[in-house]
């Protein structure tokens, strides 16, 4: 593995003690009903980082075993992103039935095609030491990313049509995920344009800062106190009311 520096180990430390302190804040607040993918999103991220980084420092662990480790837990965390997705649009439309239930049935295609496209990737190019599933993972997960970085754009088109304050806990929680998969998504491209190996530690630097800022981000909306939301009824009539109805109608059918 790489030799480690203090800022390395502070970035993969850190931001994991930190995303603790989010899950306190997320229990002290008695958020859990309204935000039980995020907190298991965290509480996943507060237990896999620690397995990792004793792993990274085990003389034991060879680097093809610890990659391979790494890239199967890839799953849940991007299981759980595309759960906050759903669970974020679910609160900004919740005054909107039409358009949550659009933005659900939306969220369950996408995975499927995903799943089949990973498949398809995985089979062409078995990878020659992690196996035919293992291979197809980094794959779902830059598609993945691409797929996130995108609703997490409409999420933020749509907060000023919905009268959706930027201390809200549901924008908050938006623009941390969409910090780290947006600049997650450009280090992935990067890693693809420079080639397997090159620029790796420099680009893993930049992944642990954008989960830095995200957590930071998170416990910044978590203890700021939530403004009082307009009640749908106190919506003007707007394009957004219009196309819910439209939907309504169409989803009925």
């Amino acid at each position: 593995m790489y030799p480690h520096s203090f800022l390395w180990h502070y970035l993969w430390i850190a931001p994991h003690i930190y995303t603790a302190a989010v899950v306190l804040l997320i229990v002290r607040k008695r958020l859990v009903r309204e935000f039980p993918f995020f907190l298991a999103y965290c509480v996943c991220q507060v237990i896999e980082q620690p397995v990792l980084f004793a792993l990274d420092h085990d003389a034991r662990v060879s680097a093809a075993s610890y990659w391979t480790i790494h890239t199967g837990l890839l799953v849940p965390q991007i299981a759980l992103r595309f759960a906050v997705i759903y669970e974020l649009f679910s609160h900004m439309f919740d005054p909107y039935p039409g358009l949550r239930e659009l933005g659900r049935r939306l969220l369950q295609w996408t995975a499927v095609i995903l799943i089949l496209v990973a498949a398809v990737f995985s089979g062409l190019n078995p990878g020659e030491q992690n196996g035919y599933l293992i291979s197809g993972i980094p794959i779902l997960n830059r598609a993945a990313g691409l797929i996130q970085s995108g609703l997490l754009i409409v999420l933020f088109l749509s907060a000023s049509s919905l009268r959706l304050s930027w201390r809200s806990y549901t924008f908050g929680i938006a623009v941390g995920m969409g910090l780290y998969s947006s600049v997650n998504l450009a280090i992935e491209a990067v890693r693809i344009w420079l080639g397997i190996g090159a620029g790796t530690y420099s680009l893993d630097f930049l992944t642990m800062a954008a989960y830095h800022c995200s957590v930071l981000i998170w416990i910044a909306c978590l203890l700021a106190p939530e403004p009082a939301r307009v009640p749908a009824a106190e919506l003007p009539e707007s394009s957004m009311t219009q196309w819910n109805a439209e939907l309504q109608r169409l989803l009925l059918q």
